[in-house]
């Protein structure tokens, strides 16, 4: 049996309130990311090109997973995130 596996490209793309616009933000590596789940919170201050300012925190509200295969060159994983912008507790 030949050794078949491939380098893994991995993505993030995090969407506010809805998967159906485009990303506010994006993030690309050769490693994987750490776990996001349904409650965990973002600092969207610290996004590139950031609209949100230091009182705002991201809430997941949403995770999909999107696998596929480039033959013979690559596997992609991208980790969609949405999220819901809200006032940091107090």
């Amino acid at each position: 049996m030949t050794d078949k596996r491939m380098p893994i490209q991995y993505r993030v793309e995090i969407y506010v309130d809805s998967f159906n616009d485009d990303p506010d933000a994006s993030f690309e590596s050769n490693m994987p990311f750490p776990a996001i789940c349904v409650g965990d919170t973002m600092e969207p201050s610290t996004w590139p090109n950031a609209e949100h300012s230091g009182s705002k925190v991201a809430k997941v509200i949403a995770v999909r997973h999107l696998l596929w295969e480039i033959e013979n060159s690559h596997i992609g994983h991208s980790l969609s995130v949405c999220v819901t912008i809200e006032d940091k507790p107090k």
